[in-house]
């Protein structure tokens, strides 16, 4: 029996017999675990709810005042059109996935963020609560725990709270499936530790980025690095690990690279998307399963459609375009799948120059895997109000990244109150990906 054979291997060897499972099955199995394992998510938390009409899903049909602004444009593929804002995209169309069809129905940012990143709906009266279920990175930190890497499972950029909204961490798994938080401005110093890990738990930042290799000596010459809680090791890693330290150094990309992602501010958040992305392409590269990317603004109400949505729908458009191209010429796409949404959609009909809140309908975009691309899921009716064809829920997409990582969205695992939760409570893979 091999070595690193997981306990269900082991179990299913054992039941089927040498007349069953062979050698070359169980071969194939572990080659499968092993693949699953290599596998990351990059998800773009468009922070407010983007506009469907102005981004995926424009209706150049629909009267002016639904229609909006700006005009619907070919893509690569034939019969899609984006809004003429993201011609970039529009450009390399055949290796992304529009999913039109998505609805829900939590209007309020803090009830639709803790229901799009936890798959589970927030209670009344809590919409600006603490979050209840944990959040998809930390449920992947938790189900890849026993996957020792020198880098964290989940990672936030730029900030370990994405912002107002943030993106939730581990709730009831506990502090050890937190995310981490890095700001690409700040290069290889840019670790940031939420919770309690702070001076008390690695002692003063500074004095152990100034004493780095010194530390690292005389902690692994003691093995006290193995008796540390996961997330004190994990921190650890992150301040003074060589690996952290590379993948967090902008400064080794190529200038083109650089320029190529866009170092430009968006709105008023005060950071480069381009760089944000590209710090994320570099820490899934070196290991990170699942890094959440804050690009927020979107929330248009008033005359944000026509003051304020074009320099932000060029700096995503410049940002997202070049991660992809960058994942596929570097040999990455079918490991990383990139996710792009917010809370929700915005209304149909134009209100002041701006759209409102609306569930009712939004457009999602993947990339990656080995998921077909080049197709848009689903449709909205004509003036976008709702889904046409082929509706689907926020969990649909949450069980189809799931897939992609190899986890069994049915899992479920135990609360504080000795309860089982299942990781999603409702969801399927979307089949026309599969």
């Amino acid at each position: 029996m091999l070595e690193s054979t997981s306990r269900r291997n082991v179990l299913k060897f054992g039941a089927l017999g040498l007349g069953g499972l062979t050698l070359p099955d169980l071969l194939r199995l572990r080659a499968a675990e092993k693949a699953a394992a290599d596998t990351a998510v990059i998800l773009l938390w468009m922070d407010g709810g983007p506009t469907q009409f102005e981004t995926y899903d424009p209706k150049p049909d629909a009267p002016e005042e639904y229609r909006g602004p700006n005009k619907a444009i070919k893509t690569k593929v034939n019969a899609v059109h984006f809004c003429e804002l993201f011609p970039k995209q529009a450009a390399l169309a055949d290796k992304l996935a529009v999913i039109r069809s998505c609805a829900h129905k939590e209007s309020g940012h803090g009830s639709a963020v803790k229901n799009l990143n936890t798959g589970y709906p927030h209670p009344p009266n809590t919409n600006e609560g603490t979050f209840l279920y944990p959040a998809v990175g930390a449920t992947v930190a938790k189900v890849r725990e026993t996957a020792r890497r020198k880098l964290p499972h989940y990672v936030c950029v730029p900030t370990v709270g994405v912002f107002k909204g943030e993106t939730g961490g581990g709730a009831y798994l506990g502090t050890a499936y937190e995310p981490f938080g890095v700001n690409p401005v700040d290069g290889p110093k840019a670790v940031q530790v939420p919770g309690e890990l702070t001076a008390e738990r690695l002692l003063n930042r500074k004095v152990l980025l100034s004493s780095v290799d010194t530390l690292r000596r005389d902690v692994d010459a003691s093995g006290a690095l193995e008796g540390m809680d996961t997330f004190t090791r994990q921190a650890f890693e992150m301040v003074t690990g060589k690996a952290a330290r590379e993948a967090l150094d902008l400064s080794l990309e190529p200038a083109r690279t650089r320029e190529a992602y866009g170092t430009g501010t968006a709105a008023d958040r005060g950071h480069s998307w381009g760089q944000s992305l590209l710090l994320a392409r570099r820490l899934v590269e070196a290991g990170v399963s699942f890094v959440t990317v804050g690009c927020g603004g979107w929330d248009d109400h008033g005359d944000g459609i026509t003051k304020n949505l074009p320099r932000r729908a060029a700096a995503f458009d410049s940002a997202v375009s070049a991660l992809i191209a960058d994942l596929h010429e570097r040999g990455l796409n079918k490991k990383v799948v990139v996710l792009a949404w917010g809370e929700f959609g915005r209304t149909p009909r134009i209100n002041k120059g701006g759209r409102d809140h609306w569930p009712g309908s939004m457009s999602v975009l993947l990339a990656g895997g080995d998921f077909k691309m080049g197709q848009v899921v689903g449709s909205t009716t004509e003036k976008g109000e709702k889904p046409k064809e082929r509706p689907l829920h926020p969990n649909d997409v949450l069980a189809t990244v799931y897939k992609h990582l190899g986890i069994d969205h049915t899992k479920a695992f135990t609360n504080p109150a000795g309860r089982p939760v299942p990781i999603l409570p409702h969801g399927e893979p979307i089949a026309e990906l599969l």
